[in-house]
């Protein structure tokens, strides 16, 4: 059999508690409490799997909207111990899918807003399935077109906390048996149900645990630095803090000589720039002859025309020397001849 827990709570003025705060905490977001002047700050919770609010038929529109909401009922109550709203917290079991969490909740919220209560429910887990759970805050007054009626009487006596576990009971077994999971949950009690065993008791959040969470927060926020990097003062060459007035001075006196400084002068090149600018124009303006024009548009592909040029007499060396600078490889006969005059050239000077 899965574990049953389920509790019901009033919110109550009368305890010091805001409503707003309430459901801020419980849904894990920022409301703007009117009737306290602030922000009820509870954003950023991890452990907030889903919220939402259920409104019976013929509810204003208004309603579906949570600051709205519970600013609402805090206006509407007049008393300085006034309830504010009836809270039911009950326990998921481990057994349930986590897929079936949100129908469950959605399914419990229903059956309150077939009463006329709006129902604004959250579910928590803090990511290990070691105590999933579900909060509903309901509204304590007859819902109008209008907004509130009269309170519903109905809810303050023990009758609405016995019906509340059956619900809860019928819901969580509905929801456990089409899982397909083999257990079940029962509201009664050990004694009614005639079993000799000690009742287990819910042990809720760890009073330790949470001032150690506090207490390290405290530290990480001792820790970080509270002022800007640019607010920091800024040194002079021997290390010296400069005066903010100082730097203000040397900023002005930076813009001045900025706004002071005349524009560069740019320099006419050498000449007469009139006289180059007509000769320029005069040579694009040239008018050429068709022939002209013709040889003109030929020239890129004549670019080796050089080629063909007569090569002058005295360059004909040169160019011959030039040519056969490799004319060892060569095996003419011309050349064979040459190297044995040589030689012999060479014996007759050694026989004398």
């Amino acid at each position: 059999m899965a574990i049953y827990h389920l509790n019901v709570k009033n919110i109550s003025r009368g305890d010091g508690r805001s409503v707003v705060a309430a459901a801020a905490y419980r849904a894990g977001e920022v409301l703007p409490n009117d009737a306290e002047e602030k922000l009820s700050d509870f954003g950023g919770r991890r452990d907030v799997i889903a919220s939402g609010i259920r409104s019976p038929a013929g509810a204003p529109e208004w309603m579906a909207d949570r600051t709205t909401l519970w600013n609402a009922v805090e206006q509407a109550e007049k008393r300085h111990d006034a309830r504010l709203a009836k809270e039911i917290e009950f326990a998921l079991p481990r057994e349930l899918p986590r897929n079936a969490w949100l129908a469950v909740a959605h399914a419990m919220a229903d059956a309150y807003t077939a009463q006329g209560f709006v129902a604004d429910f959250a579910i928590h887990d803090d990511g290990t399935q070691h105590n999933p759970h579900v909060h509903i805050l309901l509204t304590t007054r007859v819902i109008t077109a209008e907004g509130f009626g009269p309170k519903i009487r109905s809810a303050d006596g023990r009758q609405f906390i016995s019906e509340a576990r059956v619900t809860w009971e019928r819901v969580a077994n509905a929801a456990l048996n089409k899982a397909g999971v083999a257990v079940t949950i029962d509201s009664r009690s050990y004694a009614k149900r005639k079993l000799d065993r000690q009742p287990g008791q819910h042990r809720g959040p760890n009073r330790e645990d949470r001032r150690a969470r506090r207490q390290r927060q405290r530290e990480r926020e001792r820790m970080t630095p509270k002022h800007d990097d640019r607010d920091l003062p800024v040194p002079d060459p021997d290390g010296s803090p400069i005066h903010p007035r100082e730097l203000a001075a040397a900023e002005v006196r930076m813009l001045s000589d900025v706004q002071r400084e005349e524009p560069p002068v740019i320099l006419e090149p050498n000449g007469d720039p009139a006289a180059a600018r007509q000769v320029i124009e005069r040579q694009n303006s040239r008018e050429m002859s068709e022939d002209d024009a013709a040889a003109y548009r030929l020239a890129p592909d004549d670019m080796l025309d050089w080629l063909g040029t007569p090569v002058a007499a005295q360059d004909e060396t040169t160019l011959e020397r030039w040519e056969n600078h490799l004319d060892w490889l060569e095996t003419d006969d011309r050349y064979a001849e040459k190297e044995r005059q040589d030689l012999q050239r060479q014996e007759l000077d050694r026989e004398r």
